[in-house]
Formats: structure tokens, C-alpha cells, sequence
């Protein structure tokens, strides 16, 4: 610990502290939860990727996709895949709650899911699966 000698507007002196880190005992917070949230947006969009490509590949699959009839498909793939989001951000964040994993693995898988649930929804991937 190191002693500054302050002066006053009155003229006197004060010794102040001046704190060290260490000494503060600064820890680093866990990443849990924030890890597992961003891992089930990855989860919910590689569905919603699945689910675009699964529709074109069956009829069935499009048929009950088709939640509603004035919006089509559409509406049941995105309804499945923030069911999807929410089911697996529940079951990871209990998993992850106490725990920190390095960043770069939490944003790599995240990462890789979310280019595979990107590449689902582009037409040319999911149309060379469409179903005659």
C-alpha cells in the first residue's frame, strides 16, 4: 500500500490511501449465463435454418409448418424456432449458472450455429431439397 501526503485548502496535510488491485480482490465475474444465452440464439436459428430446408424437402413437413393459412410455413418455422431458442436457453442456463468458459469457444460454437442456421434459409440451399 503506497501513502500520498495530500494538502489541504487550509494548509495542513492528509496521508490518503492509494489502494492496489490486488488488494481491492477485483474477481472476474462468471460468463454462464450470458455464454448460454448466446449459444441458444445460435440453437434457435440453425432450427429456423433446419426447419426452412425441412420444409422444402416434405410436403408433410410443410403442411404442418403451415400454422396459419394467411401466412403459410413461415409462421410455424419461426414459431418452432424461438420455441426452440427458449427450451434450449432453459435447459442451458442451469447448466452454465456458475460456471465461465473462455469467450472464444462461447462466440465459436455460437458462430458456427448461426452461419449453419444462415446458410438453411438462403434459396439456393434449401431449394436444391425442395421435394417435386
Amino acid at each position: 500500500m503506497a501513502t500520498i501526503r495530500v494538502a489541504r485548502e487550509d494548509g495542513s496535510t492528509v496521508d490518503e490511501v492509494a489502494w492496489q488491485a490486488e488488494q481491492l480482490e477485483i474477481v472476474e465475474k462468471v460468463n454462464g449465463p450470458a455464454g448460454a444465452a448466446l449459444i441458444a440464439a445460435g440453437i434457435g436459428a440453425f432450427f429456423l435454418g433446419l426447419f426452412t430446408t425441412w420444409n422444402e424437402a416434405s410436403t408433410g413437413m410443410h403442411d404442418f409448418l403451415e400454422m396459419d393459412k394467411d401466412v403459410g410455413p413461415l409462421s410455424g418455422k419461426t414459431i418452432l424456432a424461438v420455441v426452440t431458442y427458449l427450451v434450449s436457453w432453459a435447459i442451458l442456463a442451469p447448466l452454465m449458472w456458475k460456471r465461465s468458459l473462455p469467450w472464444s469457444t462461447i462466440l465459436i460454437v455460437t458462430a458456427l450455429l448461426l452461419a449453419a442456421g444462415f446458410i438453411g434459409t438462403f434459396p439456393k440451399f434449401f431449394e436444391e431439397f425442395a421435394s417435386d
